[in-house]
């Protein structure tokens, strides 16, 4: 069965053939026939393909205590960026692992990505509790942003926000450095788990750092909320024990 990986092959092969018949073809010109087997109208787009390929065969490592998953999360590379974390800091992305030309962009940019973990939220009731972390984006054409949700026994969505209905200060597209974002919820007394992550819908990269969950005083203002959001997905297991691994140092 040809496979995108077998793309390069295919054009040497064929190239080979030919010689052994006494035609010739560029190299150029043998990787557009071979795209075109593909189905696809060029080599480009055959290349993106193949670069996709790739990386899914080379999965990111995932920190210890977070979970992948979202709409198509198999459309994404998610996980610790090793290219770009340090010894002291480390870094984690969602990247789509295809490009605006590719002929699927518009089935691609309905789904989405993230990076999350799903905990107690009892041991917070009546705390005023942050979600933050510094994004950066690059050619991000919907939406990159943290979010958080409470839910009760249920299990139904009682907080929700993921910064996309604000006027200022809320979700990240196209290209930018890094910049501060954050989510207050007031834990209420019926809340039972806590659900809190970093998500890329559509296309392109988001990359974060410095996660915290931390307790807040009343001085830090609520942020806004849905309340009685209803989630079309019921996201995922509760890790027993609370928020662990933020910074993203232990590698599962």
């Amino acid at each position: 069965m040809r496979t995108f990986r077998h793309a390069k092959l295919m054009a040497s092969t064929l190239r080979t053939l030919l010689a052994e018949r006494g035609a010739s073809i560029g190299h150029a010109e043998s990787l557009e026939i071979v795209a075109r087997q593909f189905g696809l109208r060029n080599w480009n787009i055959l290349a993106a393909r193949i670069a996709a390929a790739e990386r899914q065969e080379t999965p990111a490592a995932l920190p210890k205590g977070w979970s992948i998953a979202g709409t198509t999360p198999g459309n994404y590379a998610i996980g610790l960026d090793a290219a770009q974390s340090s010894r002291t800091e480390k870094i984690v992305a969602i990247s789509c692992l295809f490009s605006s030309d590719d002929p699927d962009a518009a089935s691609i940019q309905n789904g989405f990505g993230t990076l999350m973990q799903a905990v107690d939220a009892r041991p917070f009731i009546g705390k005023r509790l942050r979600f933050s972390a510094l994004l950066k984006t690059r050619d991000v054409p919907l939406h990159a942003t943290i979010w958080m949700r409470v839910d009760d026994k249920a299990p139904d969505t009682i907080l929700f926000d993921n910064l996309m209905s604000r006027p200022a200060d809320g979700a990240l597209t196209g290209t930018s450095d890094w910049t501060a974002r954050q989510i207050v919820f007031q834990i209420p007394e019926n809340a039972d788990s806590l659900h809190y992550g970093l998500l890329l819908t559509g296309m392109g990269t988001v990359w974060a750092k410095t996660v915290r969950l931390e307790v807040v005083d009343d001085r830090t203002p609520p942020t806004a909320t849905r309340q009685h959001y209803e989630h079309q997905r019921r996201m995922r297991r509760v890790i027993e024990g609370g928020p662990q691994n933020l910074d993203f140092s232990d590698i599962a």
